[in-house]
């Protein structure tokens, strides 16, 4: 039998008669009048071949055609329905998927503690795993390998939708007793010192040596590391200097007594997105997911997730 040109909604009304084993009751189950649902009747006996249900003395009983039928079917109707059900709910309380984003470090230190703990409270049995950001990002998000991905910038691609989360700025941090730090620092000794250069994807400038660049000036690069984490512990125990974001240093700076300062020249800042699928928009986890995503953002900038602004 080929599908098409098929109702498949006949295959309810066909669990409904053989089960009722009555055009009547039938009806009543599914809605319809008894002449619909007579109707239906012969759409499906024309449709198998068979008269599936035949008249008795004590009632409408199934031919064995019908009889064989009927436990597939209900199968077929239960499957239907859970797939049904899946994709079109979602119930965070009770739910056990994961999710998957990818992130730098930077990203997970300052955004996950909010976003674990608004998951945390409304789905229990939602588990997220993180993945190292990697350049390209949509053959991933299109499979729903990754969920979502955060970052600063993306490749342009079709099918990728995207969401501004929070803006960020950039502090210059060097160790407390530093030597050659006063309490402001200008170009020239900023030159002078020797900089940590964080570079997630392996370069050698940042756009704080495209500034410098513009202005006709160069700094000392003394070591470049793939991780915003661990710059910072680098600094704290050396005379080195690093540019980072501000609210990295808000949560790291405290513990590791870090000197924040003003750079001596114009570091533009950033704004963090989450970037997904158009293949996903729908999908009620991810669109949950997003939502709480954009919620964690949203404390950052009032300063309500316990960090110091």
């Amino acid at each position: 039998m080929q599908l098409q040109g098929v109702d498949l909604n006949l295959l309810v009304a066909l669990e409904a008669l053989l089960s009722e084993r009555s055009v009547t009751r039938a009806g009543a189950r599914l809605g319809l009048t008894a002449s619909a649902t007579s109707h239906a009747l012969a759409r499906l006996r024309a449709t198998f071949g068979d008269e599936l249900l035949v008249r008795t003395r004590g009632g409408m009983i199934p031919t064995a055609r019908g009889e064989q039928l009927l436990v597939p079917l209900r199968a077929v109707l239960r499957d239907a329905g859970a797939l049904l059900s899946n994709s079109a709910r979602f119930d965070p309380k009770t739910s056990r998927r994961e999710f998957v984003l990818a992130s730098t470090d930077y990203i997970e230190a300052v955004l996950l503690p909010p976003l674990l703990a608004r998951v945390s409270a409304a789905a229990p049995g939602v588990q997220l795993r993180v993945h190292p950001l990697v350049t390209d990002v949509a053959a991933p998000l299109e499979t729903g390998a990754i969920t979502v991905a955060l970052g600063v910038v993306f490749e342009s691609s079709p099918g990728l939708q995207q969401q501004a989360l929070f803006s960020e700025e950039m502090v210059l941090v060097c160790r407390k007793g530093h030597p050659e730090v006063k309490r402001t620092i200008d170009l020239a000794t900023y030159l002078r010192l020797r900089h940590v250069l964080v570079s997630v994807r392996g370069g050698s400038q940042s756009v704080v040596d495209e500034q410098l660049a513009e202005l006709g000036h160069a700094r000392q690069i003394a070591l470049v590391v793939p991780h915003f984490l661990a710059a910072p512990l680098i600094v704290a125990s050396s005379d080195l200097v690093l540019t980072t974001p501000a609210r990295l240093v808000r949560r790291l700076g405290p513990a590791l007594d870090l000197r924040t300062l003003a750079p001596p020249l114009a570091v533009p800042g950033f704004t963090v997105r989450q970037v997904w699928h158009e293949r996903h928009q729908d999908d009620p986890g991810h669109l949950w997911l997003r939502q709480q995503i954009f919620a964690a953002a949203k404390t950052l900038a009032t300063g309500k997730d316990g960090s110091r602004c």
